[in-house]
């Protein structure tokens, strides 16, 4: 019988801790918050868009919400330095590649058109938002492109020394590959509109032709 005992309140110690919720890291749970408040932007705008949504859409409290996140800018912040890394795929390992080839990951040449679609988007919500919210294009600048810039700058610094390329300044060099890569490309096609993804890789790929050897003859 004192066998049987110890068997049955093992058995119902173990039911016990099969039945605890798992427990998720912050990190997990930091990155599931991001991607809710990123979809619920999208959906319903910056100024829409509430704290109290966001929590409700992640099915966190809110006390959980404001332990990662002092407000919706904070958030919003967040969205966009993870946005940054859909625009150029830095920091990567493209050593293996010839630079025309490198440059061509990292602008992400290959991308499918619903995907460019829906990294745009972002940027054209905030476009349209900064005008009633300006401090949007703070965050898009201070937490994107400059971010995404010098994570450019340092691979082409570091690219200039593998390979004894004429790069003094990578920084500006990374601005001018950005404003021709994103400033006057392609717009990503809308919805209901026929993709062309041919077009857009022949202008990036002209894009990147003319940054590395210009326009002169080879």
């Amino acid at each position: 019988m004192a066998d049987r005992a110890v068997t049955t309140t093992d058995a119902t110690a173990g039911e016990r801790r099969r039945g605890r919720p798992k427990v998720v890291s912050d990190a997990r749970q930091r990155d599931h918050i991001v991607e809710t408040g990123r979809r619920l932007l999208l959906e319903r705008g910056y100024g829409r868009t509430t704290m109290d949504e966001v929590a409700t859409r992640a099915r966190i409290s809110k006390q959980t919400l404001y332990r990662f996140f002092a407000n919706k800018s904070a958030l919003f912040a967040a969205v966009v330095e993870e946005h940054r890394h859909s625009m150029l795929a830095l920091p990567g390992d493209y050593d293996h590649l010839p630079i025309a080839e490198a440059l061509k990951a990292i602008v992400r040449f290959d991308i499918g058109a619903e995907e460019d679609r829906e990294r745009h988007a972002l940027l054209e919500m905030a476009f349209h938002e900064s005008v009633s919210h300006p401090e949007i294009r703070e965050v898009i600048l201070t937490h994107g492109v400059e971010l995404a810039r010098e994570d450019l700058a340092r691979w082409l610094e570091a690219r200039a020394r593998r390979e004894a390329l004429a790069i003094d300044d990578p920084d500006t060099l990374a601005r001018i590959l950005m404003d021709m890569v994103f400033g006057a490309g392609r717009p990503p096609p809308r919805p209901g509109e026929t993709a062309d993804p041919a077009a857009r890789r022949r202008q990036l790929g002209s894009c990147i032709h003319v940054f590395l050897y210009g326009v002169t003859p080879r």
